[in-house]
């Protein structure tokens, strides 16, 4: 038998202006992330490693996003929580009922 090692745990500490949207921010079934050269996780839906994705990030102070395109990642967009907040609220997921 084969001895799993304890999983390492992680703590993250968000400030309380930026929960709601970066709880917005991963609703989206964002579960997987990429790291970048200065050690800044981005976010990403899962499923969508081999497409062309958005990738967000939650900016160091948390009180703004970073937004990038995995297919130019020079080039990022940045926006602050409440922007973030009122944008992603009114997006429907793919799979989600639409009122008609």
């Amino acid at each position: 038998m084969t001895d799993i090692p304890e999983p390492e745990r992680a703590v993250v500490l968000i400030p309380k202006a930026a929960r709601d949207a970066f709880a917005a921010a991963i609703d989206v079934r964002v579960v997987a992330t990429v790291e970048d050269a200065g050690g800044l996780n981005w976010y990403y839906a899962a499923g969508t490693h081999d497409a062309d994705r958005l990738e967000v990030a939650l900016m160091p102070g948390g009180e703004e996003i970073m937004l990038r395109m995995s297919n130019d990642r020079s080039t990022t967009v940045v926006c602050p929580i409440e922007q973030w907040h009122d944008l992603v609220g009114k997006m429907i997921p793919p799979d989600a009922p639409r009122n008609t």
